[in-house]
């Protein structure tokens, strides 16, 4: 579920399809089409096929979603019309748009479930219409978020920590002392505090000062 960063009271939450509500929550309507390549054949995992990140951008009509199934959409008219931007990639386990421009974008991804070798970090700076592998140096392990600081830094959670990226992406440092080798399930950056707030798989929160 995501808030529209221009209007608390819309929220969008996924499914197969994007649904939207512009009164808080009390009502929903759908805005796009089936977003997957619908459910999959693997008997263990029936729902495969299913939206696993909207990210609206400061624009008040630009929204990017992506899938479990490796798909990335966008739309440029709150929902009028929906383009594919990508399909083919592993799990997309984040979609995130740069707050003050809504072309530049950012995937990440976990191949877990197929094993999969194809990078965790694509980003693109012309909304999705060209893509570059921003996995550069990290380690070969799933990437579960990403979020944009001050100055366009990038920080990322991984399942070996969470790294950092001056340079958006390509370049990656590991980021703090402190933290043990567990995954990092979510990370979200207070700008205001100057501070970078990790969830880890069962260890519990840790907290960076940031510049």
């Amino acid at each position: 579920m995501e808030f529209d960063p221009r209007d608390p009271k819309v929220l969008y939450y996924g499914s197969e399809v994007v649904n939207r509500s512009t009164d808080g929550g009390e009502t929903w309507q759908p805005i796009s089409p089936d977003l997957s390549g619908g459910p999959g054949t693997d008997p263990v995992y029936p729902n495969y096929g299913t939206i696993t990140s909207i990210a609206p951008a400061s624009d008040g009509r630009t929204i990017y979603a992506g899938t479990d199934d490796g798909r990335v959409w966008v739309t440029r008219n709150r929902g009028a019309t929906w383009t594919k931007l990508a399909e083919g990639r592993p799990w997309v386990t984040r979609v995130a748009v740069d707050p003050k421009n809504p072309n530049r974008v950012w995937t990440t991804h976990s191949g877990y479930r197929s094993g999969s070798p194809l990078p965790h970090v694509y980003g693109s700076t012309d909304g999705g219409r060209h893509w570059r592998n921003l996995s550069g140096n990290l380690p070969d392990s799933p990437v579960s978020d990403l979020v944009v600081a001050r100055g366009g830094i990038l920080y990322i959670a991984t399942d070996q920590g969470v790294f950092t990226s001056a340079t958006r992406g390509g370049r990656w440092l590991r980021l703090g002392r402190g933290m043990p080798q567990v995954p990092v399930d979510d990370i979200e950056y207070d700008a205001g505090q100057h501070r970078l707030v990790a969830a880890t798989f069962g260890r519990g929160f840790y907290e960076l000062t940031t510049p």
